[in-house]
């Protein structure tokens, strides 16, 4: 029985999951962008849900099979480095679960299925080249654009392509950053950290100068959140020395704020409560099990 508990562990570890709930808001709000109103379409959010997470899973687990030399030396605790998987089951775990999302995109969203192909694609160019180009961040940032792209067509309605720019581009510059400053988790590099934890708040927050449907009090509310949350995880990054790990949790975290607040400038109170839900399981799932 504990040897089932730690393989179950490893590969707890292994996918990442305290950051599945990002992947709920990130569904939400691709839904709200593609005129998703309300919750009577619950089956496509929720088999959405599962496959942008089997997709997420998927891209941890490459993640890690491919750089498992350099964790060796660097985080020899991860999973494969301190041997509780071997780089074979994380490379058989990683098809099988970008095979069950793209089948059950297939299923439930024939629509979406395309850009799910073009989402998991990214994934994998991302998790190969990662190592070898320092523009490969903004790869990580378009997949989270993806996901917003992928959800929207889901809901096979058709997509109004000027806010959807709007939301991709500001998610995947935000991503972008965010995965050039976790490079820094090791490697720490001040000046970047500086200037770019300061851009944060701001390119979060841009979208509410083009978009916005209903009153401005929730909007309103919801970005004071935003900007507390990303102001506090830049405290820690500009800290000396650097809390980097600590700024990277809140940031990774921060997603499902973001995604509340964008839901609120598309006039979703409900989807936006869901997502400050989301939040709350991310900040909470980091304590037990790390994000990055």
């Amino acid at each position: 029985m504990n040897a089932a508990r730690k393989t179950v562990r490893a590969y707890v570890e292994l996918a990442r999951l305290s950051n599945i709930p990002t992947c709920f808001s990130n569904v939400l709000v691709g839904c709200a962008i593609g005129g998703l109103s309300g919750w009577s379409e619950w089956k496509t959010i929720a088999g959405m849900t599962i496959a942008i997470g089997l997709l997420y899973i998927a891209g941890m687990a490459l993640n890690d099979a491919l750089d498992h030399t350099f964790d060796r030396k660097q985080r020899p605790s991860r999973p494969i480095p301190s041997g509780r998987i071997s780089i074979r089951a994380a490379c058989v775990f990683t098809v099988i679960c970008m095979t069950m999302a793209i089948g059950l995109i297939t299923l439930m969203a024939a629509p979406a299925l395309l850009p799910g192909l073009m989402l998991a694609v990214t994934i994998i160019v991302y998790d190969f080249l990662h190592k070898k180009i320092a523009a490969s961040v903004v790869l990580m940032g378009l997949c989270r654009g993806l996901v917003y792209v992928t959800a929207a067509a889901a809901v096979a309605r058709p997509i109004d392509w000027s806010i959807t720019i709007i939301f991709v581009g500001t998610v995947t510059i935000y991503i972008s950053i965010v995965t050039h400053i976790a490079r820094s988790e090791v490697a720490p590099t001040a000046g970047a950290r500086r200037w770019l934890s300061i851009m944060l708040p701001f390119i979060a927050l841009a979208p509410a100068a083009l978009v916005h449907s209903g009153t401005w009090v929730q909007p309103a509310a919801t970005a004071l959140l935003v900007l507390s949350w990303l102001v506090l995880a830049a405290r820690h990054a500009l800290a000396r020395p650097a809390r980097t790990k600590n700024a990277i949790l809140n940031w990774l975290s921060g997603i499902c704020l973001i995604d509340a607040f964008y839901l609120t400038l598309l006039d979703q109170p409900t989807f936006a409560v869901a997502a400050l839900g989301c939040f709350v399981l991310t900040a909470i799932g980091h304590r037990y099990i790390l994000g990055t």
